[in-house]
């Protein structure tokens, strides 16, 4: 019997993924850290920073835990959409309230279907006025799944 493991949702860079340094990890828990560019505009958008590919099961995604250090910040709001879709057609949302003095919050789950690719984009709110020379704010996230549902592994 030959089985091949199949992981069910894997994290890829997304195309502009380089704008906002991100790292990230495909281990046991799911881990990404970008570094975001805040300006004392009312709102940064990061598009298509992060791809997420369901290879199996219609698992839900969430936020397990976060961090962040940086300025302070209203919230980040992760917008997942289908490749093939439009951000202004997001498939979810998960809104993430960052603090660096009180920790870090997240609400929302969204379904994700086997054999769709969504990109991820973020949308910062930073809470203003921005300081006088504030450094950049880096937000690590460590992502959950539930409703893994079983797989079946062909024999050969």
């Amino acid at each position: 019997v030959t089985v091949k493991p199949v992981t069910p949702i894997v994290f890829l860079a997304g195309p502009d993924a380089n704008y906002v340094n991100l790292s990230l990890t495909n281990k046991t828990s799911p881990q990404i850290s970008l570094t975001i560019p805040i300006t004392n505009s009312s709102e940064t958008y990061v598009y298509q920073a992060l791809e997420v590919k369901v290879n199996a099961g219609s698992p839900n995604l969430y936020v397990d835990s976060c961090s962040y250090t940086g300025p302070s910040l209203t919230s980040v709001e992760l917008i997942v959409y289908s490749t093939t879709g439009s951000p202004s057609s997001p498939t979810g949302t998960i809104t993430i309230n960052p603090s660096s003095s009180s920790g870090c919050t997240a609400s929302g789950t969204v379904s994700l279907t086997a054999g769709n690719t969504y990109y991820i984009d973020f949308l910062v709110q930073p809470s203003l006025p921005i300081p006088n020379g504030a450094s950049s704010g880096t937000l690590t996230i460590y992502f959950g799944l539930t409703n893994e549902s079983a797989v079946t592994v062909p024999t050969s």
